[in-house]
């Protein structure tokens, strides 16, 4: 420790205090005490400083949908470069959630909970509590922002006739969101579909039950987005030419084919997640509130021809 102190220009005091994740370190201060350390292979005793503070170095994440893995990825990587042990707990279905919080299986294993994409009831909440550590929870997203923000993209270009595509399990009031901005909502052109490419695929079937297809499509799934796209270009349709298609959310795959997607900045959501909670076990507060969602224009939107 004493020789990160003479090659950061700090005392060891601070050394250990910066590399404890303990108050009385501006965060300048600690990044670059630890980006010295690194680079000296410098590594805490945890076992020592576990005995001695009390702290474990481990924190739970817990998540329903293992599918935003930017959300997960900018969580642990943010954990890790802290010092901390990741615990993960995917809580895929309602046999797992109740198997967890029935038991809390954490004990004093952790020094915080994150749960991530999963929205917690009052009990559950009341579970996490009972365990006496940190929790910080970044709730399922609400569509509602990502698809006021996909419509007036479409209305912007001229789009009247819109469907919108929801995966499995999501709320079918989303379409009010299309009566408020002025769309007629066609029941045809409310599908539902499940979050796969194949599902988007089979959607387009569902559409042409209406007798035309829309001019627009808004889906709420990549994957299913993925698939619309790749089904209309196998048939001989144009995108965006034919139908233009906006993603509510923006994996890799979607990326790749460039579909234009609202995007939640699920990364650095992450990252601010294990920021808040980091600054409570160092008590201290993170004043910056998470990124929100923005629009990403990509190839598969533009004007309506008539």
């Amino acid at each position: 420790m004493s020789d990160v102190a003479r090659a950061a220009g700090v005392s060891a005091a601070t050394v250990s205090r910066a590399l404890r994740g303990e108050p009385g370190v501006s965060e300048a201060t600690r990044r670059y005490v630890t980006e010295v350390a690194k680079r000296m292979r410098y590594a805490i005793a945890r076992d020592a400083s576990s005995l001695a503070g009390g702290r474990r170095y481990a924190v739970a994440v817990l998540t329903a949908d293992v599918g935003r893995g930017d959300l997960l990825a900018g969580a642990e990587s943010a954990l890790r470069q802290a010092g901390y042990d990741v615990l993960l707990y995917v809580l895929h279905d309602a046999e797992a959630r109740a198997r967890f919080f029935d038991d809390v299986p954490l004990g004093r294993r952790v020094d915080g909970v994150l749960a991530l994409a999963v929205r917690l009831s009052e009990d559950e909440r009341a579970a996490l509590g009972g365990v006496g550590v940190p929790v910080v929870a970044v709730p399922e997203d609400d569509l509602r922002e990502s698809l006021r923000l996909a419509v007036g993209h479409l209305i912007g270009l001229g789009h009247r006739d819109v469907a919108l595509v929801l995966a499995e399990g999501v709320d079918e009031s989303y379409d009010e969101v299309l009566v408020a901005e002025g769309l007629a909502v066609r029941p045809e052109w409310t599908v539902w579909s499940s979050p796969t490419v194949v599902g988007g695929e089979q959607v387009v079937d569902a559409l042409l039950d209406g007798g035309r297809l829309p001019t627009a499509v808004v889906s709420s799934s990549g994957e299913v987005a993925l698939g619309l796209f790749l089904r209309l270009r196998r048939d001989g349709r144009e995108v965006p030419a034919d139908v233009s298609i906006v993603s509510l959310e923006g994996p890799e795959l979607a990326r790749a084919v460039g579909l234009t997607a609202v995007e939640g900045a699920w990364r650095e959501r992450g990252e601010h997640a294990a920021a808040e909670l980091l600054g409570l076990l160092r008590g201290e507060r993170v004043e910056s509130g998470p990124p929100s969602a923005h629009l990403v224009v990509r190839n598969s939107t533009g004007p309506y021809i008539g």
